[in-house]
């Protein structure tokens, strides 16, 4: 027998009602959910009778191959049908992995084949999406294949229930076609239960929601929402650690209403008496990494490597990274190496390696290496930090808070993988995974949990036009609390820190400034380094100093180009510098960087060269602003003497550090116009500009321009600016940054925030 068994508060209500069950398995679809039921029924005391696993652990149990049949996991799938695919579809992995998720994605509504029939008469599908489908199937038919939805099928077909044994199927957000038929399979020899709210079933009045395809003959009875009310406390957004540590201390609880706990959020979290689980990807960074350098290879190879090469390389990298700080590195590069040997000795295929079989290759590291969790241990133990799971079988609320982001509404919006003609198929063959059903679930949980004491606290403008959350809080009147002056942060003692503005500023102490004031108070009142530095790599601050330092010492001591000699003095340029700086960078790394850093600076030095050998001028390098203006300090990178007239040029790596002629005009960008101003005093300035290292072409110049004129047009000239105006501008600017009492983060542009370390805590807008 199979039964939706519908309750009413808690599921363990179906015990009372079937006492002549003596044991219960509880079947649970993740090791989290399975570890929440369990800790449910020790505590209502059920632990006796019941036997929590999951889903993964009750299939091993309970299915039975023939000699012929191969069981494969995600990951050796993805192997066997990219191979495939290569040889008889294309190597475009991307239209792979699309048609490898939709093929998954069907063979969870039906095995037969007869799905793939019906899609492949849309005109919507690519071909080779449709005959990588068929290709697909063909081969798991004829090679026995077995994938977790073949599993459910055979467990369906020869299950052997043990004696007096219960099933409770329970925490599933959704059951699929295969899955379900699986039940139906079962409760035929069996007492299979799958508890459900009953007050959520009365909502559910759409066919594809997949209660539906498990209760077809009860019928759902008219429920209207009882109005509640709850007051809840406003957050500002970016800033839940700071409010959240003073809330929440002591015996209180907090529930974070995600899906999974972030690690960083929760460490931001100044409560060390808090107990917490949390999800931790250990290998993340070192597959990025790992799979950078052999991207690097494939580049400097021509795009592909053989099998061979490649372990050859990654034999080499593991010797460097065998001791206690690579550790973590080290054990990424024997798991990638073990992939490519068996992806190498899958076909002839596979015996070079291309950029697509990367892709490939690194998904699969991913799915393969081990998954960790963290814990935290303190000598007390005031309480938890948990997840939304949570309300699946909480009892009493009181103490505790659920705080609801923008960021959880967001994931909990629609977004469909695959076209509205492609799902109209698969709702004949099964039900739909629905957002909206989801919905119905939280805002039920969310009512159980104000009712019995919960408290609430939600980002500011949390409610404001979201339709998700004008769902999640329907027949809830929400009140807001207003903190008291002694729950809201001020942080007064930290504004106590006034940075010490000098009499002569540099154009760069300014721009920050204007940039965000936030940003400019912590970085020279509170002495915050913002941008991300490691003395394991070189960032992207030293390139530009070493561009600056090739170009200048190569046009002081030659006369003519020769990359011989630009590569030499790139090489001890970046041993000078490695040594200075204490920099430990792989080999790699170097090279690679070596090549760049001769992109950069060939093009300017030949430019350059042939400047100084046509014309009668003088070139100047860093030179020092403060000896020629009283108001500025600094350095300008190149000043070119012709005559009387000077011309002066800041260098920028790439295009995107080149301001637009409108920041310019409108003093959003005031360093060129600042050095103008200060040069300009004593000089006869003529003109000048940022130059464009990457592509000279994406130069900017300001005034006249007589030495590249090649690279000079309309569009990239600012014939002059308006110096009262500029003048008056910095003279307000700097009259502010002296008497500021507050720096709000306030950026100029969201670009702004790109490289700054507080970008992922700041409370962007925020008056403090």
């Amino acid at each position: 027998m199979l039964n939706l068994y519908l309750y009413k508060n808690h599921f363990d209500e179906l015990f009372v009602e079937n006492e002549n069950i003596d044991n219960w398995q509880i079947i649970c679809p993740s090791p989290q959910r399975s570890d929440l039921y369990r800790d449910y029924l020790i505590r209502k005391g059920h632990a006796k009778n019941s036997e929590t696993i999951t889903v993964a652990k009750f299939l091993s149990d309970h299915i039975s191959l023939t000699d012929e049949q191969a069981k494969l996991s995600k990951s050796e799938l993805m192997v066997d049908l990219w191979t495939f695919w290569k040889s008889a579809v294309n190597d475009d992995y991307e239209k792979f992995h699309f048609c490898f998720e939709l093929f998954t994605e069907v063979r969870s509504f039906d095995l037969s084949g007869a799905l793939i029939e019906e899609l492949s008469q849309l005109a919507t599908l690519e071909k080779d999406c449709i005959s990588g489908l068929m290709r697909f199937h063909t081969y798991l038919e004829t090679f026995h294949i077995v994938d977790e939805q073949k599993s459910y099928q055979l467990v369906s077909e020869s299950f052997r229930p043990q004696e007096n044994v219960g099933y409770i199927f329970i925490g599933f957000d959704h059951l699929n076609a295969n899955q379900i038929d699986m039940l139906k399979g079962m409760g035929k020899v069996a007492s299979v239960f799958v508890p459900f709210e009953k007050s959520v079933f009365n909502q559910c009045d759409n066919k594809i929601f997949w209660p539906n395809w498990i209760e077809l003959e009860q019928a759902k009875e008219a429920e209207e929402l009882e109005w509640i009310s709850s007051e809840y406390i406003s957050i500002p957004s970016g800033r839940s650690a700071e409010y959240l540590s003073d809330l929440i201390s002591g015996e209180k609880q907090i529930l974070s209403f995600s899906n999974g706990l972030d690690l960083t959020q929760v460490n931001s979290i100044l409560l060390a008496q808090k107990r917490f689980k949390t999800d931790f990807a250990l290998f993340f960074t070192s597959v990025d990494q790992l799979t950078s350098k052999v991207q690097e290879q494939l580049n400097l190879n021509k795009g592909h490597l053989t099998a061979e090469e490649l372990i050859t390389f990654l034999d080499k990298l593991a010797l460097s990274h065998m001791n206690e700080n690579g550790f973590m590195l080290f054990k990424t590069i024997l798991a990638f190496k073990k992939e490519v040997i068996s992806f190498s000795e899958k076909a002839t295929v596979n015996e070079n390696i291309y950029n697509a079989d990367l892709k490939l290759l690194k998904e699969v590291l991913g799915l393969n290496l081990p998954r960790t969790s963290v814990v935290n241990i303190s000598m007390t133990d005031t309480g938890t930090i948990g997840t939304r799971d949570n309300l699946l079988t909480f009892e009493n609320a009181d103490q505790q808070y659920l705080y609801i982001s923008k960021d959880d509404l967001g994931a909990l919006s629609s977004s469909q993988r695959f076209s509205n003609d492609v799902l109209v198929i698969f709702s004949a063959f099964g039900p739909l995974q629905s957002k909206n059903l989801d919905i119905v679930i939280l805002r039920n949980q969310i009512r159980r949990f104000i009712k019995s004491g919960g408290s609430l606290i939600l980002e500011e403008g949390l409610t404001h036009g979201s339709s998700i959350a004008e769902n999640l809080f329907e027949g809830v009147e929400l009140n807001p609390e207003h903190m008291d002056g002694s729950k809201r942060k001020s942080f007064e003692t930290v504004y106590d820190q006034k940075a010490t503005v000098p009499e002569k500023l540099s154009p760069s102490f300014i721009q920050t400034y204007i940039d965000c004031p936030k940003k400019w108070h912590l970085k020279y009142a509170q002495r915050v380094d913002l941008d991300v530095s490691s003395s394991a790599f070189i960032d992207r601050r030293y390139i530009g100093t070493i561009n600056h330092s090739v170009i200048e010492s190569y046009l002081e001591l030659h006369e003519h180009y020769d990359r011989g000699i630009l590569k030499e003095l790139i090489s001890n340029t970046f041993k000078r510098f490695i040594d200075e700086k204490s920099l430990l960078p792989e080999k790699i790394d170097i090279e690679s960087l070596k090549l760049s850093v001769e992109s950069y600076c060939s093009g300017i030095i030949y430019k350059l060269l042939e400047i100084k050998n046509e014309k009668n001028v003088e070139f100047f390098f860093e030179r020092d602003i403060s000896k020629v203006n009283e108001s500025y300090k600094g350095s300008i990178d190149l000043v070119i003497k012709d005559g009387s007239d000077y011309y002066i040029y800041d260098f920028k790596t790439s295009g995107g550090a080149i301001p637009s002629k409108t920041d310019i005009n409108e003093f959003r960008k005031i360093q060129l116009l600042a050095y103008f101003e200060a040069w300009g005093i004593e000089h006869h300035l003529k003109g000048g500009g940022y130059l464009c290292l990457e592509n000279l072409k994406d130069s900017i110049f300001l005034g006249e321009e007589k030495f590249f004129n090649e690279f000079h047009s309309r569009t990239n000239r600012i014939e002059s600016y308006n110096k009262e105006e500029f003048n008056e501008f910095m003279s307000e600017t700097m009259v502010s940054m002296r008497k500021a009492e507050s720096w709000p983060a306030n950026p100029l542009n969201s670009s702004i925030c790109t490289f700054c370390v507080a970008n992922p805590i700041c409370a962007k807008g925020g008056d403090k």
